[in-house]
């Protein structure tokens, strides 16, 4: 078997584990129920936006002048004036909420195996680099399917409100989910490096969680130390470049989160492969 087929044979296994297991379907009607819960806030505040607005104001420049002075950059203000801002809003919290997302459902993608020592039939039947391939594909694609499913909740609810037709509020959410899918991940990368070093699924989950909190501070660090270049290790930190209209911006969120995933993979997969299970 080429090593493509036992990496696709592995993700399509991993994601029907997932949501056939009690935490994977319990993860996604949590997620779903607060995505509803989510968009009915969203669609509030939004309302209560547009209705506060002062006689006079135009929403167009408004909006250009909120996110020009968020983002700091004349051009995202101009690309950005026209969004529905209730899914901006959601893009910011998926973005929020990526990183529990992926640690509660990759933490025992790798460490649970290990704890049960199923690892020693599945690395006999396909080379264990493709393994952990596919198992980290497995959990990014689980991980982009809950995440779309609240993102589409809020869309209908948007669409539902008038304020824009359906095909708009598509368009934008798709532009918008784009940005989650590399970050997304760069973050899978990262919990999947982290948690095949460990045999403990429980004590992966918390290494993998004080992991994300640990990059988290160091993004904090680095704005007051104004050491910008450590700035790129924390992922969600490439949402403005993945947003940017200017292809260059672009090319560079990209590049980072595609490093970042690159490197995490590439590292787990060399020392899983090194270890004895």
């Amino acid at each position: 078997m080429s090593p493509l087929s036992e990496v696709a044979l592995v993700t399509r296994r991993e994601v029907r584990k997932t949501f056939r297991s009690a935490k994977g379907a319990a993860l996604a009607v949590l997620s779903i129920l607060g995505g509803g819960a989510v968009s009915m806030l969203v669609a509030m505040f939004d309302r209560m936006r547009r209705e506060r607005l002062p006689p006079g104001i135009d929403l167009h420049e408004a909006q250009q002048q909120i996110f020009a002075g968020i983002y700091d950059k004349p051009n995202m203000g101009k690309a950005l004036a026209d969004c529905p801002y209730a899914l901006w809003i959601m893009l910011q919290g998926t973005l929020w909420l990526a990183p529990l997302l992926v640690a509660l459902m990759t933490f025992d993608a790798v460490s649970g195996d290990l704890q049960r020592g199923t690892v020693r039939f599945w690395v006999v039947r396909a080379r264990r680099s493709s393994c952990l391939l596919g198992k980290a594909l497995g959990a990014w694609l689980a991980v982009l399917g809950v995440s779309l499913a609240m993102n589409v909740i809020v869309w209908a609810t948007a669409a539902a409100a008038g304020h824009q037709g359906a095909a708009y509020i598509v368009g934008w959410g798709l532009r918008f989910f784009a940005v989650v899918v590399p970050v997304t991940a760069a973050w899978c990368a990262i919990a999947v490096l982290v948690g095949s070093q460990l045999k403990t699924p429980m004590l992966a989950l918390m290494i993998i969680c004080a992991t994300f909190f640990g990059l988290w501070v160091l993004r904090i660090v680095a704005g007051f130390t104004h050491n910008l270049w450590l700035v790129w290790a924390y992922p969600n930190s490439y949402d403005a470049l993945l947003l940017s209209p200017d292809p260059s911006d672009l090319g560079r969120g990209v590049l980072g989160t595609m490093l970042i995933t690159g490197l995490c993979v590439t590292a787990a997969a060399v020392t899983f492969d090194r270890r004895d299970v």
